[in-house]
């Protein structure tokens, strides 16, 4: 069994955890229909969980100490521990061979320059959707940030918003590039790769801290020609975990 760890629990049942990164890897591993548990963590708990189970801290602090973060995997079959979700999705490939490959042969750096273009973009909405944290995100965890990161920012104005909305916006729109003459919905045609499924994690963010009706999810669905709808449609039926 593998065991997923996240940032947790949230309040929206419909939905797993906090981290869009962690969902990377739940897409992962759901996509591959290989079994596996979600526990949840609190912000304390995630450099002694790591280290308990073996997985490696793979970022530095500021003052150049190890970084512990979700999402990390361990797996009670091999004996290993994984953290990140590009190395996560990296080593299902190659210790599951015969489930479908996300990372295929010759795609690697492709898909690891697609990744990296994306993530620095939707955090860019964080001063937007950090005052709605408590409405889904469990009694605690408000406080919990706020004592390990310090108080959250006043709300934005109406401009500031725009002017967020609008930079993201772009910066999402970019990739319009990487998915031109392809056929199908995904990247690379009919069946998704990881690239695929760290964007559905990444714009799926704005579908659960906003709502499936709200403005803001019908503008984020419109981005890349309207794709990033289709591909979170396609995508958000690998979130419930297997077992």
């Amino acid at each position: 069994m593998i065991t997923v760890y996240d940032l947790g629990p949230g309040k929206v049942p419909s939905h797993l955890g906090l981290s869009p990164h962690v969902r990377k890897a739940i897409f992962t591993l759901n996509y591959k229909r290989l079994p596996c548990k979600v526990v949840n963590l609190t912000l304390d708990e995630v450099e002694s969980t790591a280290k308990s189970v073996g997985a490696p801290a793979v970022f530095k602090n500021s003052d150049g100490s190890p970084k512990y973060t979700v999402p990390f995997i361990h797996d009670s079959d091999t004996g290993k521990a994984v953290t990140d979700s590009f190395l996560i999705a990296e080593y299902l490939d190659e210790a599951y061979p015969s489930t479908p490959k996300v990372i295929p042969s010759g795609t690697r750096a492709l898909q690891h320059v697609f990744v990296e273009t994306i993530s620095p973009k939707i955090p860019l909405l964080a001063p937007v959707y950090m005052p709605r944290m408590a409405d889904f995100s469990a009694p605690g965890m408000v406080e919990m940030f706020v004592r390990r990161f310090g108080p959250f920012p006043p709300p934005p104005t109406a401009e500031q918003i725009a002017e967020i909305w609008k930079k993201v916006e772009d910066g999402i729109n970019e990739l319009n590039s990487a998915y031109a003459g392809t056929e199908g919905v995904f990247l690379t045609g009919d069946k998704p790769v990881f690239a695929d499924l760290a964007l559905a994690a990444m714009i799926g963010h704005v579908k659960i801290a906003f709502g499936d009706e709200s403005e803001e999810w019908k503008r984020a669905r419109g981005w890349i020609g309207g794709r990033a709808g289709r591909i979170v449609d396609e995508i958000i039926k690998y979130e419930r975990v297997s077992a």
